[in-house]
């Protein structure tokens, strides 16, 4: 489904089609798309390709170190109808071979903070980052899948419903099409412009 345009609130809305939220899976946010769809969409000022251009540089970093399986989740003021400051991005990630409990999990992402931290990666890539892990508790998913869904599921200030996107992780290609279609970085590469 290609994303669907803003309401007249100035957001995505939060189901599309005749029958209403009750309707199809694919009609319900969040909208299944790719990442070349959002940026022919969504990355229409300078800003919005700056911060589209750290997102793709972001899952280029994850895929580097393994996480290359599972979805993220796009919301904040990315998918309202303003100028953002950032991306807001729930990613739902599948260990890397060879990571198999939590406690490796975790060391793992201590020792990558420029890719994990969510200070660093706000700084480095103008996201808001919130991983999940996809190969823990059960409970523990279900809870944090509920709180995000919560969280960004309203905008901030005044609760209007919103909807949110949705992209897998595993289509480099995608990505690759999509940094194109965002053209030159005018930082150049030395500002981490660089194709995944």
């Amino acid at each position: 489904m290609p994303i669907p345009a803003f309401t007249i609130d100035g957001v995505l809305p939060p189901y599309v089609g005749p029958a209403g939220p009750g309707g199809a899976a694919e009609d319900l946010s969040p909208y299944v798309v790719t990442a070349i769809e959002i940026a022919t969409t969504l990355g229409h000022t300078d800003e919005r390709r700056a911060i589209l251009r750290g997102w793709l540089r972001h899952r280029t970093a994850l895929r580097t170190l393994g996480f290359d399986r599972g979805f993220q989740w796009l919301d904040g003021s990315f998918v309202e109808q303003k100028d953002p400051r950032d991306l807001d991005v729930v990613t739902f990630l599948y260990r890397p071979p060879g990571i198999h409990s939590g406690g490796e999990l975790a060391q793992l992402l201590r020792a990558n903070l420029n890719v994990f931290g969510r200070p660093q990666v706000k700084a480095a890539y103008k996201l808001d980052f919130f991983p999940i892990d996809l190969g823990g508790s059960a409970e523990a998913l279900v809870s944090l899948s509920r709180y995000f869904l919560g969280l960004f599921s309203h905008r901030r200030g005044d609760d209007a419903w919103k909807g949110m996107l949705q992209v897998r992780l595993e289509d480099v290609a995608d990505d690759t099409a999509a940094i194109a279609a965002l053209g030159p970085d005018p930082a150049g590469p030395a500002a981490g412009g660089v194709t995944p």
